[in-house]
């Protein structure tokens, strides 16, 4: 056994070792196995540092379960999990996100710095371009598609090059 302080923990009556240890094997899912192996080692007598050794996690983890057991036994250890936060709120409300999908189904936006240009004209809110992509991902948008044609072509150069009008590789006609 590794040196530590001692675990002060008043343990439910049908939390024996033997009945820890058979939930913990038993687990079907691998995070509330490794919680519940956890509590065994320490009702087992072993530190906290080497119950957190043993099944991988740092001893701020397993001191963190402990509580959670403190506070609401076995159960509050094996239904309890962290979130990550909520982050932050969308620029645009789901109807402006939806005004926004709309005007890209028109085939006006050719690039993300055209949707920035309209979603900062059209409701005063600015967006990065790194922005812009993340928005038209979760959109399923692709604003970027091929051009019937180019808006500054020639036509009559196009028709031209089109009717071998145009020089060979070394600059004369043959």
């Amino acid at each position: 056994m590794a040196l530590g302080r001692p675990v002060v923990l008043t343990w439910a009556s049908e939390d024996t070792a033997e009945a820890l240890a058979q939930r913990y094997r038993h687990e079907p899912d691998a995070r509330r196995a490794q919680r519940l192996r956890a509590l065994w080692l320490v009702r087992e007598q072993h530190s906290v540092r080497e119950a957190a050794r043993l099944v991988g996690v740092d001893e701020r983890t397993v001191g963190l379960w402990l509580r959670w057991y403190r506070a609401g036994g076995r159960a509050a250890v094996v239904e309890q999990h962290r979130r990550a936060g909520k982050g932050r709120g969308a620029w645009l409300s789901a109807a402006q996100q939806a005004q926004l999908r709309d005007y890209l189904g028109t085939g006006a936006v050719y690039t993300a710095l055209d949707a920035v240009a309209w979603v900062e004209q059209q409701f005063q809110v600015t967006y990065r371009p790194k922005g812009m992509y993340s928005l038209l991902a979760r959109l399923r948008a692709r604003p970027k598609v091929p051009r019937p044609h180019n808006p500054k072509s020639d036509a009559a150069a196009e028709a031209a090059w089109k009717k071998g009008g145009s020089p060979t590789r070394c600059g004369t006609l043959a």
